[in-house]
């Protein structure tokens, strides 16, 4: 007999941020389940899938993808602030600029799920591949975009480069299998079967594994 867990939750978008850090979801109770959104009556499915100390082995962790697409990210500040502020004349600067991003894996309203390799393994076995010879989508690896560029700032204003990555967004849902029953079945899908509620964004490289974007040259008053 299969179970499917009641109901799907609305999914909500994460953007790429400069450093990512995984932060295991808490509920604030006493529920010792790990899988955002399950309580303690379902199996600890993601702690299953990436096989943490204590929890029973599965014989199947397969992802699969629902939906997928590839947008322009949110833009993020990738130098240091060039001023021209007490100059008469235009001036010529020399900025550096750089900006690094990697996978993130979340959970309906933005709560986030810690993945391991194995898991992360898991995911883009499930994730349909990069039919592009110039873009590639790989999960857990860090992507950066970096460059000296010259560029002249008027008298009386600042200067500075932002930088927006290219997402690849992929939601679906995980099927786990176990050899034994746990909870009283041996079959179990999260957070439901046909659902969307994983959602994994990550970075497009280049052919070459640079990070592929936009960058933005942006100017202000002192």
């Amino acid at each position: 007999m299969k179970v499917f867990p009641r109901g799907r939750r609305r999914l909500a978008l994460l953007a790429p941020a400069l450093a990512l850090v995984l932060i295991p979801f808490s509920t604030g109770t006493a529920s010792a389940n790990s899988s955002p959104g399950w309580g303690d009556d379902k199996p600890d499915v993601l702690a299953s899938c990436n096989h943490d100390s204590g929890s029973r082995k599965p014989d199947l962790c397969q992802y699969h993808e629902v939906n997928a697409w590839t947008a322009l990210g949110k833009r993020h500040q990738a130098s240091n602030v060039v001023a021209n502020c007490a100059g008469t004349d235009n001036g010529t600067y020399a900025v550096n600029y750089t900006y690094s991003t990697n996978t993130s894996y979340s959970y309906e309203q933005g709560q986030s799920i810690e993945v391991s390799a194995g898991l992360s393994d898991t995911f883009e076995a499930g994730m349909k591949a990069s039919s592009s010879s110039s873009e590639t989508w790989t999960l857990g690896n860090t992507r950066t975009a970096s460059s000296t560029i010259t560029n002249t700032i008027r008298p009386g204003y600042k200067g500075a480069y932002w930088f927006a990555p290219y997402v690849r967004h992929s939601v679906g849902w995980l099927e786990v299998h176990y050899g034994k029953r746990v909870d009283g079945h041996y079959y179990w899908y999260y957070p439901g079967q046909g659902s969307s509620g994983i959602h994994i964004d990550t970075p497009v490289a280049w052919s070459d594994g640079s990070l592929k974007g936009e960058l933005y040259w942006a100017t202000w008053k002192c």
